[in-house]
């Protein structure tokens, strides 16, 4: 039954081949066919009637890259170029305007970026496994320093991951700029076990006594002093009160500020300023906002406040009661009310409807049920699984799906450029070396042959260049409205694009970020090795099958 279905396909593709021939080959294309219900074996039938669909084909390319022209004869192995001068140049012509076509594209800053965004995961495995993970910031702070620039020096200090030089860049540009003071915040979030976080704390509560994200910093700080290897201990008494004193003046603070809208002011001073377009490094910090250990304490020493709260209320004390509640309450309104980043909106919500609950059961205990409605309300619009929070677009327009996919096919059309490119200058130095006098018969045979690999290479380069074009553009204008107008309304698109482009295309999210974060702790090379050699592998392999298909040659039929 398969091999009738075989004969049947054949026979079905070979009548379409005639069909879209040029008139005065149509003739042998039927001739073909009659003879192919003569050939013993269906499988033979199929490989006869395949051979003749491929020369119809060529021949129909023929009639429409020369229309008007008639057909040359059809040499079975010597492509569609052995026999005709005029047709070589007409393909070396179509060939120079696409390989001219593809490189007009690397004039555009999009494609220029999006090219090196396709590059990501061989200079990604490469840096990780020598260690040298931000060559481009470190790049950036020398040139910085070197000018006496305290912007450039503050970009680079919130982006390092050495801590120590992180600290050193942001204590000179401070010293350079003392409006820069804002730094230390984000640098204190980020790594609250520094040495010079108590310091930086007293310096910025002397310029921003009101702001609550302090008291916050020292808390983490307290917690970081018990974690001096990562490993968790249970606090000492006087940590623990420390921690809430902390708490305590973070809650009851009368305003907060992640002074993100300085961080988005530094970002459209420095990127333009020394054209570090560097998707990676740039995107790295610009949300940086309240960190996850941050909301964690925040959410525990909410949790305390609730608690004490029942506790008075168990005491029928409904004014302390009430007053815990609304600490918390108060506190996620602040945090909602300045948030720059979904999750700060998020956890702003989340902390108000913890205690819009307790008070509306409390509001009913007292009578007040016009008061009760109005918290039930709060309580469920606030709710981050329900309500207007639970459907918030988090900064997500495209869906982590496609922004996975877009990265496969960024990195895929970004490989296929480079092996067009290379298939286009290996058959271009073969048609120089066949033109030339003197030259090797075996040059000279090849032509043909690098005539078609020309053509063929050049147009799939054109693709390839297109395709990563198109498919990187909307992420171009997402990178450059947060640069220019401290848009990140779709900044969580770009942010797993960016992730997605950091591994190879076919490994799934969960592996490539297991795999990545084996790679950057360990600092082997030997994952790096194990990937090189299997590229090496696939590449000899494919270069050996071309090399025997093209020696041994297929069966096919042939005009007479």
């Amino acid at each position: 039954m398969l091999a009738t279905h075989v004969r049947q396909t054949a026979s079905v593709l070979l009548e379409s081949a005639i069909r879209i021939a040029p008139p005065d080959t149509r003739d042998w294309g039927r001739a073909i066919r009659g003879e192919m219900d003569q050939v013993d074996g269906s499988w033979a039938a199929a490989l006869w009637a395949f051979g003749g669909t491929s020369v119809m084909v060529k021949e129909a390319l023929v009639s429409l890259v020369v229309p008007g022209r008639r057909t040359q004869s059809m040499v079975p192995d010597g492509g569609l170029f052995a026999k005709s001068a005029s047709l070589r140049k007409g393909a070396l012509l179509v060939s120079g305007a696409c390989m001219l076509v593809a490189l007009l594209f690397f004039a555009a800053p999009p494609f220029r970026q999006a090219f090196r965004v396709a590059m990501r995961p061989w200079s990604f495995m490469y840096q990780a496994s020598s260690g040298n993970l931000q060559p481009g910031i470190e790049a950036l702070a020398r040139r910085a320093e070197a000018q006496h620039d305290p912007a450039g020096m503050a970009f680079c200090a919130v982006r390092m991951r050495d801590a120590k030089e992180s600290a050193r860049l942001a204590e000179e540009a401070v010293r350079l700029d003392p409006h820069l003071l804002w730094v230390y915040a984000i640098l204190a979030l980020r790594d609250p076990g520094l040495p010079e976080v108590g310091r930086w704390v007293d310096k910025l509560k002397a310029w921003d006594p009101q702001n609550g994200l302090l008291p916050l910093i020292t808390a983490e700080s307290i917690v970081r002093g018990r974690l001096p290897r990562g490993d968790w201990s249970p606090p000492k008494p006087e940590q623990e009160r420390a921690w809430r004193a902390a708490m305590t003046a973070a809650f009851q603070a009368p305003r907060i500020d992640d002074y993100l809208d300085r961080f988005a002011e530094l970002n459209r001073k420095v990127v333009p300023r020394y054209r570090f377009y560097d998707p990676y490094e740039v995107e790295s910090r610009w949300e940086a906002g309240l960190p996850d250990a941050t909301a964690e304490s925040c959410e525990r020493f909410a949790m305390l406040l609730l608690r004490s709260g029942k506790e008075f209320e168990a005491r029928g004390d409904f004014v302390g009661a009430r007053r815990e509640y609304w600490t918390v309450a108060r506190f996620g309104q602040m945090i909602d009310a300045q948030a720059h980043t979904d999750f700060e909106h998020r956890n702003g919500a989340y902390l108000q409807s913890l205690a819009y609950q307790p008070l509306k059961a409390l509001a009913e205990k007292e009578g007040r049920s016009e008061e009760a409605a109005l918290l039930g309300y709060l309580a469920e619009k606030f709710n981050p699984l329900k309500g207007a929070n639970g459907n918030l677009a988090g900064g997500s327009a495209f869906g982590h799906f496609t922004s996975h996919r877009n990265a496969a096919v960024v990195e895929v059309a970004g490989l296929m450029i480079l092996v067009f490119s290379g298939l286009a200058g290996v058959a271009l130095s073969i048609l120089i070396a066949g033109s030339v006098r003197g030259a090797w018969p075996a040059a000279q045979r090849a032509k043909p042959l690098a005539t078609l690999v020309a053509l063929a290479s050049t147009v799939g380069l054109l693709f390839s260049s297109v395709t990563l074009y198109l498919t990187y553009r909307p992420y171009w204008y997402i990178f450059q409205g947060a640069i220019r107008n401290g848009d990140l309304d779709q900044a969580r698109d770009l942010h797993e694009f960016l992730i997605s482009t950091q591994m190879l295309p076919g490994l799934s999210p969960h592996f490539s970020r297991t795999l990545l974060e084996a790679l950057i702790y360990s600092g082997s090379p030997s994952f790096l090795f194990y990937v090189w050699a299997g590229v090496t592998l696939l590449g000899v392999s494919g270069l050996a099958l071309i090399l025997l298909r093209r020696f041994r040659g297929r069966p096919h039929a042939s005009p007479p």
